[in-house]
């Protein structure tokens, strides 16, 4: 058997190649534009979304996350402090861009067309080829430059955002949750977070939902109830939610992560003051989880629930206004600013004096 080397490209093939990896970095370039342009509109999206969404969580009772509000509202403000400048710039940029990349692009294509004719000069078109790539670069360098000025102008707002983001969709999460929930709120408590884990101690191990409010920690599962039999044979069952573990917050001493199980996974270790018939927790957790359980529980534990809650409720209250009452003598509509300090008001109509409080 004659073993023949294997055949190597020949000059057109490796300098059409070179020409088409060129071309590949002129369309890079107008990616990484595209993900500027989209970054900006993902951010116009957040400044209406976000603060929509927070007051649908007010409207359905959720009073925490005051200052993560608080820090939004300062966000959208920044955020179209710097749109006003980075708008213009970007059109800026993208005009450049084009009387760079559309001539260079040509120039790509009509070397491919040449390199298929057949009496075409290997040194002319290597040399060509060279000036070619060096211009792509050149433009993919500057482009790359630019583009990360544009980016900086952002990035710490588009950060900012994301983690606004998650807070109000794991609020939107724990009020969803709570509706369904095995148990009832007690008075004047509000959940913060639910989470998906697994117990591990106390008791048996297994899966549920895991609720931290201001006041309690609680887990349920999931447990088959048997609601028909046929001769020691189930007919008819039903999955239950039932309250597993139930931890007064004011008993809880500090969370912090851990290793956890068999596989050592990431975890919560939460550590509960004696008096109780067990003085520790255990739950496994799923990535971004291990984080957001232990904030919760600290968001409790370092007072900063109690000071959000009570400055939404301030906020939230209804501001004084015009409140109708009638005179007492002609029946005629009273109006009345419902301010501290007044205690009768005249009427318009027939001039009695009524008393408002």
């Amino acid at each position: 058997m004659i073993h023949r080397p294997p055949s190597t490209p020949d000059w057109r093939q490796l300098q059409i190649a070179q020409v088409n990896n060129s071309l590949a970095k002129l369309s890079q370039v107008n990616s990484q534009l595209s993900w500027l342009t989209s970054s900006v509109s993902n951010l116009d999206s957040m400044v209406v979304s976000l603060p929509s969404k927070f007051k649908g969580l007010r409207g359905n009772g959720f009073v925490h996350r005051a200052s993560a509000e608080t820090k939004l509202n300062d966000l959208v403000t920044g955020w179209n402090q710097v749109r006003a400048d980075l708008t213009p710039q970007i059109e800026s940029f993208r005009q450049k861009l084009d009387t760079q990349i559309n001539p260079l692009r040509n120039q790509g294509q009509m070397i491919l067309n040449r390199m298929n004719q057949p009496l075409v000069m290997q040194q002319a078109m290597r040399s060509e080829i060279t000036q070619f790539d060096a211009a792509v670069n050149n433009v993919n360098l500057t482009t790359s430059n630019q583009l990360n000025q544009l980016t900086n102008s952002f990035g710490t707002l588009k950060e900012d955002f994301g983690q606004i983001e998650e807070v109000v969709a794991d609020a939107e999460n724990a009020v969803n949750s709570i509706t369904s929930a095995s148990f009832p709120l007690m008075e004047r408590e509000h959940p913060i977070v639910c989470l998906k884990v697994k117990k591990h101690e106390p008791g048996e191990e297994n899966e549920g939902r895991l609720f931290v409010t201001d006041q309690r920690l609680l887990y349920e599962t999931e447990k088959e109830v048997v609601l028909e039999k046929k001769w020691f044979v189930v007919t008819k069952k039903k999955m239950d939610r039932v309250l597993d573990l139930e931890v007064p917050l004011g008993l809880i001493t500090e969370a912090h992560k851990g290793r956890v199980g068999f596989m050592a996974w990431d975890g919560v270790y939460v550590e509960i003051k004696p008096g109780k018939k067990y003085n520790q927790a255990i739950f496994d957790t799923h990535g971004e989880d291990t984080e957001k359980l232990v904030g919760a529980i600290d968001y409790v534990l370092s007072g900063q629930a109690d000071k959000d809650r009570v400055l939404t409720e301030a906020i939230e209250k209804p501001p004084e206004g015009i409140k109708a009452f009638f005179c007492v003598k002609c029946g005629a509509p009273l109006n009345v600013l419902t301010t501290r300090g007044i205690a009768e008001v005249n009427c318009m109509y027939c001039g009695t004096k009524n008393k408002i409080q």
